[in-house]
């Protein structure tokens, strides 16, 4: 049987390492629907970009669907977080020469569905970033990037990513990938097919959406993550 005091303790703190642990979904359609026609797209976009940054000392990332689903997250841990830092790393570094942005999971991006979400890597083509605003005029990124990637992380669980790459695909996404360092896998998503399951690929292909990208994800990613934390 389980005491007041344990419910207490766990109110204080288990629910706060249970928090930490696995990302946490809320939802706040009514909050949402209250402000409907009041506030711009612009203002809910600064509105949630404060909100996501106040936040973040307290070692969570905020993300919120269409459906006004606040998805709260754990902060990457360091394999994550070195997982990211390669792909984008490449990604800038390709793009320096073909052109467009290559931006991490610091981007402040608005998909057509209004989802305010936040890939770990993305790529604007060229075509897409003639049509925006300069990055120096600040404000969320407010098309669907044309090439996006998720990398699973100690804390996540693949099907809400499966989700969230749809999303991105449903969107107007062109090329999705997204990486398991801990199954050694890539799940490439692409428009109108399946998603294709690539075992252990030692390396991985912008295809005609990142021509001549070709990204080492076995020596990068795979060879360098440690099993996943159990429990």
């Amino acid at each position: 049987m389980t005491s007041t005091t344990s419910v207490q303790n766990a109110a204080a703190g288990g629910a706060e390492d249970l928090a930490l642990r696995r990302p946490l979904s809320v939802n706040i359609r009514p909050i949402l629907e209250s402000v409907d026609g009041l506030l711009t797209d612009a203002e809910v976009d600064a509105w949630f970009e404060g909100l996501d940054r106040v936040n973040e000392g307290r070692g969570f990332c905020l993300e919120l669907t269409a459906e006004g689903e606040l998805v709260i997250s754990p902060m990457v841990n360091i394999d994550g977080l070195f997982a990211e830092t390669e792909l984008i790393t490449d990604l800038r570094i390709w793009s320096r020469e073909y052109g467009g942005y290559a931006f991490g999971a610091n981007a402040n991006m608005r998909l057509p569905d209004g989802s305010r979400i936040r890939p770990d890597a993305l790529w604007l083509s060229p075509e897409q970033t003639a049509a925006m605003p300069p990055v120096s005029a600040g404000g969320a990124i407010t098309v669907c990037p044309a090439f996006v990637a998720e990398i699973v992380s100690g804390t996540d669980t693949l099907p809400p990513l499966q989700r969230k790459m749809e999303r991105y695909i449903a969107n107007g996404a062109q090329l999705g990938w997204l990486i398991d360092p801990y199954r050694r896998q890539v799940h490439c998503y692409r428009p109108d097919t399946e998603p294709e399951l690539l075992e252990a690929p030692e390396t991985v292909s912008g295809e005609s959406v990142l021509p001549g990208f070709v990204f080492e994800v076995g020596r990068r990613i795979f060879d360098l993550h440690r099993p996943a934390p159990q429990g």
